[in-house]
Order: structure tokens, then sequence, then C-alpha cells
């Protein structure tokens, strides 16, 4: 990969991480949940977009901006293993499974029905 492709991804990361910024600010008194609500969100956007790629003749540079990118940067796996581990801390195995379950559902629902989104778009 040459130099083209690493600064789609920077650029593609920059705009995923002020889109996750801009949504733990806008939700910030909820938190954990806008973790969640980014990662699935984000697996959809992955799902859609590898549907999306699959017919592209060369996807790489789509692949550099979008999904590493974009999406990258977006979610957040790291911040998800934080907020799990202060739930188990703080608020105790209800809230913290209740924030596992729906982090693990929802992001695998999320690829899903981003690749059945793209599907029904476009036949």
């Amino acid at each position: 990969m040459g130099f083209q492709f690493f600064l789609l991804v920077g650029f593609g990361g920059a705009i995923g991480s002020m889109g996750r910024a801009m949504v733990g600010t806008l939700l910030q008194s909820f938190s954990p949940w806008p973790t969640v609500l980014v990662n699935v969100i984000g697996a959809f956007l992955i799902g859609f977009l590898v549907r999306a790629m699959e017919g592209m003749s060369d996807p790489d540079f789509f692949r550099a901006f979008w999904i590493l990118g974009v999406c990258g940067g977006f979610t957040t796996f790291s911040a998800f293993g934080l907020d799990l581990f202060n739930l188990m801390e703080d608020e105790g195995f209800a809230h913290s499974l209740a924030y596992l379950t729906l982090s693990l559902v929802g992001t695998i629902s999320g690829v899903y029905l981003g690749f059945r989104a793209f599907t029904a778009l476009n036949g």
C-alpha cells in the first residue's frame, strides 16, 4: 500500500473520530451508552459498506477511507472495555451484563442489518 492509502485512512479516521466525539458530547449525560450507540451505528455502516465494496474491481481506497478510516475512528472497542469495567465496579452485575449483551448483540445485528439494507436498496 502506498502513501495515498494511509492518507485516506488518516483522513477518514479524523472524520470518524470527530463524529465519535460529537455523539459523546451530545449524549454525555447518558454515559456509558454513547459507546454502545457508536459501535452499533459503526457496525451497521461496516456491514453496508462491505456489501457496497463487493462489486468494485479495486476496493482498496474505498476500504481505506470508509472502513478503516471513518468506521475505525468512529467505533471504539477500548472505550467499550473501559465502560464495561467501570460498570462492573460501580453498578454491579445486572448493568454490566445488559451493557455487554446490548453491545455484542447490537453490533452483530448492526452488521447484519447493514448487509440487508444495502441489498434492499440495490436489489
